[in-house]
C-alpha cells in the first residue's frame, strides 16, 4: 500500500468514527452547552413541603438534565400576587402555588399554564378539639371559626355546597399557632394537615380534623406552574425541569428519611421530627396510588371552576398542558 492510499484509508476511518460518534452523541443527548438557569419560586419557607425539589436538586436530577436550579422560600409577608408577577415578568421561571389561586390566577387573563400538580388532595382541614363534638361543618352553626384569607374561597365554597347561611357562622381573624382553638376564643380552626395541625399532636392536645374534600370540594394542592412564553419558546426545558422534579418527589416518596435530611440542609432551624411527620403526613396526598405524581385531570380542573368561578369562566383546555406528563411518564423508567 503506496503512502497516498494509506492517507486515504486513515481518512475513511476518521471518518467513519468521527460519524458514529456524532450519532452516538446525538442519541445518547450527552452534547451539552452551559447548563439553563432556572429559578423556582416555593410557596412557603423551605420545609418538607418541597422535599421533592431539594432531593432532585441535591441528587444531581437536575444537573443530569443540564439545569442549574435556584429554589427561592417566601413567608407570610409574601403576596401571593407577587408570585405570579415575578413569574410573568421573568424574573422566575416555574413557581408553586395553590391550585385555586391558579384558577382565580388564570380567570383574570394571566398567562400562567398549569403543567403539574403535586397534591392531588388538598391538605386544608378544619382542626376542632376532640370533646367539642364538632365533627362535621354543619356542626360550625353559631361558632367561631378561624380561617386564613387565601382558603376563605375554599371555605365560602364548602359553605354554599351544604346550604349554611354564611351569617350563622363567625370568622375571626387568623393566627398561626394553637392558642386560639386550645383556650377556646375559637371553635374551628382552618389550617394544613401538613403544617400547623402538627403541632397539635406535638403539644399533646387530641382532635378532630374535619376534610373539605369529603363534602364534596376538591381543590388541587400545590401546583407546579409556568407561562405561556415558556411553553411557546422553550418547551424542552419544561420538559427537563418537569422530568427532574417528579424524579426527584418520587425519590423522596420511596426515601422519606433521606429527603427530611436533604430537606433540612436548606433550613437548619427545622425540627427534623416534625419535618419527618410533615412527609409521613403528606406522601398518601401527593401519591395516592391512582394516579403518577405531578398527574392533573380536566375533569378536575373543570369542577374546580365550577366550584370556583362558575362555568365556563375560563378556557380549561387552556389552563393546563398535559403533554410534559404524558411524555414524561411515556419515557421514565
Amino acid at each position: 500500500m503506496g503512502y497516498g492510499d494509506m492517507r486515504t484509508t486513515v481518512f475513511k476511518i476518521s471518518a467513519f468514527l468521527t460519524l458514529m460518534l456524532f450519532l452516538f452523541s446525538c442519541r445518547s443527548g450527552r452534547i451539552k452547552g452551559p447548563p439553563d438557569e432556572v429559578t423556582v419560586q416555593l410557596k412557603w419557607i423551605h420545609q418538607a413541603q418541597f422535599a421533592g425539589f431539594y432531593v432532585a436538586e441535591r441528587k444531581g436530577f437536575y444537573s443530569e438534565e443540564n439545569i442549574s436550579v435556584t429554589l427561592n422560600s417566601c413567608d407570610p409577608t409574601t403576596s401571593p400576587d407577587s408570585v405570579i408577577s415575578d413569574l410573568i415578568t421573568g424574573k422566575t421561571d416555574f413557581a408553586v402555588v395553590g391550585g385555586d389561586f391558579f384558577l382565580q390566577t388564570r380567570s383574570m387573563g394571566k398567562p400562567v399554564v398549569a403543567v403539574a400538580v403535586l397534591f392531588q388532595r388538598n391538605p386544608r382541614v378544619y382542626v376542632t378539639m376532640k370533646d367539642s363534638g364538632i365533627v362535621n361543618p354543619q356542626d360550625f352553626v353559631g361558632k367561631k371559626l378561624m380561617v386564613p384569607p387565601d382558603a376563605l374561597v375554599q371555605h365560602n365554597a364548602l359553605i354554599r355546597k351544604l346550604g349554611i347561611d354564611r351569617s350563622s357562622i363567625t370568622i375571626v381573624p387568623f393566627e398561626r399557632n394553637t392558642k386560639p382553638l386550645t383556650t377556646g376564643l375559637i371553635d374551628a380552626h382552618m389550617m394544613y394537615r401538613t403544617g400547623l395541625a402538627l403541632a397539635f399532636e406535638e403539644e399533646g392536645y387530641e382532635t378532630n380534623f374535619i376534610w373539605v374534600e369529603n363534602y364534596g370540594i376538591r381543590l388541587y394542592g400545590d401546583t407546579i406552574v409556568t407561562t405561556e412564553r415558556i411553553i411557546k419558546e422553550n418547551p424542552d426545558l419544561v420538559l427537563r425541569f418537569l422530568r427532574a422534579t417528579l424524579r426527584g418527589w418520587r425519590y423522596a416518596i420511596e426515601n422519606p428519611e433521606e429527603a427530611v435530611d436533604m430537606t433540612v440542609e436548606y433550613n437548619v432551624k427545622l425540627s427534623r421530627f416534625r419535618q419527618l411527620r410533615m412527609m409521613q403526613v403528606q406522601m398518601p396526598l401527593i401519591h395516592t396510588g391512582k394516579e403518577e405524581i405531578g398527574w392533573m385531570n380536566k375533569d378536575v380542573w373543570v369542577v374546580m371552576q365550577d366550584i370556583l368561578l362558575g362555568k365556563d369562566t375560563i378556557d380549561i383546555d387552556k389552563a393546563f398542558n398535559v403533554l410534559f406528563l404524558n411524555e414524561i411518564y411515556g419515557t421514565m423508567e
